[in-house]
Order: C-alpha cells, then sequence, then structure tokens
C-alpha cells in the first residue's frame, strides 16, 4: 500500500491505519486538523482542551487506527489551504475528506458544502433542499455533528429570522467567520477585476463510509 512519511521525527509509517494529527495558529485560535490515508476526517476547533478532544473523537470513530502526530502529504495541503483561507487568499478547498456518517447527515454536508463563500442559508431552507422541510432540527443535529467545521461550512447556516444560532465553536467563532467572509466580498468587490479564467478546481466530494453516532444541537 505504500507509506507515508511524517514530519515528527521523519518517520516512516503505513498508510493504512494511520491518523496524523498537526495544527495551525489562526486568528480564532488553534485549529487542529487530523488525516487518514484517505483524507480529512476531523477539524477541531479552538478550545483549551481541543486537541485531548479531537482525540477522544478520533478513538471513538476509528478504533482501529493509530494516532500520530506529524505531517502526511494531505494533511500538509490542508493546513496550506485552511491557512491561505484565514488569510483571504483561499474562498474554497479542494484536499480530499474521509468523513463518517448517516445518510441524512452526509445529504445535509453535501448540500452545506454548496453554500457559495460570503453567503448564508438558513436551517429551513438547507431541510427542503434535502427534501425533507420539516426536518429543520435533524439538520441542526447534523450540524453539530459535522466533522470537518469551516472546510463544510455549517457557519454559514443560520435562523430563519437572521440570527447567529448554536455553533460548535461558540457563536463568536461563527460571527468572526462570516464577517471575515463578507469582508473579504467586500474587498474582492473595491479591487480591479482580473481577467476570467475556467475554474478547474472541484469542491471535495465525501464519501459515504458508514453511520455514525452524533451529539444533540445545541439550543
Amino acid at each position: 500500500m505504500g507509506t507515508s512519511k511524517l514530519g515528527t521525527g521523519g518517520k516512516t509509517v503505513p498508510e493504512p491505519g494511520l491518523i496524523a494529527t498537526a495544527s495551525i495558529a489562526t486568528p480564532i485560535g488553534r485549529v487542529h486538523v487530523a488525516a487518514t490515508s484517505t483524507g480529512v476526517a476531523r477539524i477541531e476547533l479552538p478550545d483549551p482542551n481541543a486537541g485531548l478532544r479531537m482525540n477522544v473523537w478520533l478513538a471513538l470513530h476509528f478504533p482501529e487506527s493509530s494516532i500520530r502526530a506529524g505531517v502526511t502529504p494531505i494533511l500538509k495541503r490542508a493546513l496550506g489551504q485552511l491557512e491561505a483561507y484565514f488569510t483571504a487568499a483561499r474562498t474554497e478547498f479542494s484536499f480530499p475528506f474521509d468523513l463518517r456518517g448517516t445518510a441524512f447527515q452526509m445529504a445535509v454536508w453535501q448540500r452545506v458544502l454548496k453554500i457559495p463563500f460570503g453567503e448564508t442559508k438558513t436551517y429551513g431552507e438547507i431541510a427542503a433542499a434535502v427534501g425533507s422541510p420539516r426536518a429543520v432540527r435533524a439538520v441542526g443535529a447534523a450540524q453539530a455533528a459535522n466533522p470537518v467545521p469551516i472546510v463544510v461550512p455549517c457557519h454559514r447556516v443560520i435562523g430563519s429570522d437572521g440570527r447567529l444560532t448554536g455553533y460548535a465553536g461558540g457563536l463568536e467563532t461563527k460571527r468572526w467567520l462570516l464577517e471575515h467572509e463578507a469582508g473579504h466580498e467586500e474587498r474582492t468587490l473595491a479591487a480591479p477585476r482580473p481577467p476570467r479564467t475556467k475554474r478547474t478546481g472541484a469542491v471535495s466530494r465525501i464519501p459515504i463510509v458508514g453511520p455514525q453516532k452524533h451529539p444533540r444541537p445545541r439550543a
């Protein structure tokens, strides 16, 4: 199957069964990221116990895998793109995912992926888009279970009255992300536009690889 070289200590380890973890400093705090040999599996938003929380989550959802600090090619790519997002140099992500969820959760996350940078949708709009217009609370639960916030941009989903509602990283983080994206759009509109070129990148697909339990959404 080949090997992946981790950035810590230069050790070579088998790809299957390995989850590599690393973190980056951002304007909202230190963000922790974990990736399997398939793709990014978890992004943990800033919290005093973020590293521990991520390791516990990984052990629960990937019980047969070993967890090691270090940087694989996939993780390096993801960290670079996240850094570019926080410096307003990137508005989309193209690294692969390795997510676990129910069919409904996957449908919600796929729809949330389609919300353009700098725009928002309501929980009701997402529920209608996945064919379950009455399932607003279930959409909220799927949002709470999103393993890769920022990249699957659940911060772009707001209440029907326009208010910010529960977010795993806290409402201040949600507000910061929305204002960051709105500010980027304003700067882009004010700057001279370069000639348009054909876009070749694509939004990462989320493979459905099995069910998982998810936490209750915040009120």
